[in-house]
């Protein structure tokens, strides 16, 4: 008795004939992965890999924009230093100390406490650096996507 034959012959427009699935539209992931990451892992059915990606790149986009504050025109978002010291205020409590102005009030405790947010220069560019290489990862995971088997 012969042994079984294999079901999978290739398709003759693809050019695979060794039983691998033919690649996935992969220059359509990478495009959707370059116009936001993970969309191009949606496109290949790789919803999980998707979703992460795309937390990944709003996480660093929200702690980018979150340490440029306070944004009031589009070259606060280039600038990577501090603000300056001497630029201070004061709360409107009994006990006024001197806060920088670019803290970010985000809590008062019942003793009148405050829980301050600083943005810092060195989170910014972090964040950029994470947003760049989870961009460049998600672009290239997309050239590199293949569809699962059975869909296409």
């Amino acid at each position: 008795m012969e042994g079984p034959a294999t079901a999978y012959t290739g398709s003759s427009n693809s050019g695979h004939t060794s039983g691998e699935p033919a690649p996935a539209r992969s220059y359509v992931a990478m495009l959707l992965s370059a116009i936001l990451p993970g969309l191009g892992q949606l496109y290949l059915g790789r919803f999980l890999a998707g979703f992460i990606l795309f937390l990944i790149f709003a996480s660093a986009l929200g702690i980018f924009y979150l340490n440029s504050m306070p944004v009031k025109e589009w070259r606060d978002l280039t600038q990577f230093k501090p603000a300056a010291k001497d630029e201070t205020r004061t709360n409107d409590t009994e006990n006024s100390q001197k806060q920088p102005s670019y803290a970010i009030h985000i809590w008062t405790f019942d003793d009148g406490e405050q829980l301050m947010y600083r943005p810092s220069w060195k989170l910014k560019i972090s964040a950029s650096a994470q947003g760049i290489l989870c961009w460049l990862y998600a672009v290239g995971d997309g050239w590199r996507g293949r569809r699962r088997r059975g869909r296409r």
